[in-house]
């Protein structure tokens, strides 16, 4: 299948912080019609030199749908280029990131590092939409920064679906031990004081300079995905465009995992075989300690407050006569 190359290309970022159901939240959009979901492109070009491992089980290089994405768009492709691009990538995104929060009315010079970076993304999403026939493409690169800067893309608009969850289920699922299914090393783990304060930071970034660069904006909550996914997925329908006609069955994409060329992401959720089973991971209520928990409510109250969290859970509210 594939797309006239002069179609307005639609890309949905999926922001916020790691760790909030964001693969999960692709999978299930990935499953509508005239859409694709790709995983998570921020640094893209890191993994691809470095041959991380696609969904699919095979390095990116040598996985079939993005040698095909990267052949349609940069023709012959050697390891250099792709270090090359992978060195500019990093330039742009941790030294010049500053640029990425300036007003929406700033535009890249093309002969500039963050004009080549936006050029070479343009034709990376054009490629994707062209070699797939979707008119949409999810991105759940979750970086505000990276989001802001492909708001910038020219010929696509970009939406922005933040992404929100209770801190402290996001502080808890950092200190797990996950392995990774796409580097050969265990996934990365943080202390619940740098994740509170990661957590208060990426969000407030995404709500003051992305949401204001975006054409669209939804913000969904984790806890409501995953209990309530029809309502979730209808919700960003309406206030995105996307399906007209409404989502699919919320229950999860049909297609099996080597149908799906996911770069990072969830390794539990990527690979998963068939129908999703959604349930909400509410295990830190119980398994994080309380003295934690009340670090990560002290750092994040204030937004917690906006987004409808409560700073006292049920089980650390006193019964009448408890002591």
């Amino acid at each position: 299948m594939t797309r006239a190359s002069g179609d307005k290309l639609q890309i949905l970022y999926v922001a916020g912080v790691p760790r909030t159901g964001s693969t999960v939240l692709g999978r299930l959009l990935g499953d509508m019609p005239d859409v694709i979901f790709v995983g998570e492109l921020n640094f893209f070009w890191r993994r691809f030199a470095q041959g991380e491992l696609c969904s699919c089980r095979l390095p990116l290089p040598r996985c079939p749908f993005w040698s095909a994405v990267i052949s349609q768009a940069y023709g012959e492709l050697t390891h250099a280029d792709a270090l090359r691009m992978a060195e500019l990538e990093r330039h742009v995104l941790r030294k010049q990131f500053a640029l990425g929060l300036a007003p929406a009315a700033w535009r890249a010079r093309s002969a500039s590092r963050v004009g080549t970076m936006l050029t070479e993304r343009a034709r990376l999403y054009q490629s994707i939409g062209q070699f797939t026939g979707a008119t949409w493409i999810v991105d759940a690169g979750k970086e505000p920064v990276f989001g802001s800067f492909l708001a910038r893309v020219d010929g696509a608009d970009v939406g922005t679906i933040h992404l929100v969850r209770d801190p402290r289920g996001v502080a808890f699922s950092w200190q797990k031990l996950v392995q990774s299914d796409s580097e050969p090393r265990d996934m990365p783990r943080k202390a619940p004081a740098m994740t509170a304060v990661d957590w208060v930071l990426q969000n407030t970034m995404v709500q003051l300079g992305l949401r204001r660069l975006s054409s669209t904006y939804v913000r969904v909550r984790y806890e409501e995905l995953v209990t309530r996914p029809e309502h979730v997925l209808r919700e960003i329908c309406r206030g995105t465009g996307l399906g007209r006609a409404g989502p699919a069955a919320a229950t999860g994409p049909r297609a099996d995992p080597g149908d799906h060329h996911l770069v990072a992401g969830n390794p539990g959720v990527r690979q998963l075989a068939g129908n999703l089973r959604l349930r909400p991971d509410e295990d830190w209520r119980t398994q994080l300690p309380r003295a934690q928990q009340r670090l990560v409510t002290a750092i994040c109250s204030g937004l917690m407050t906006v987004y409808g969290y409560p700073l006292r859970t049920a089980a650390q509210v006193r019964r009448p006569g408890s002591r």
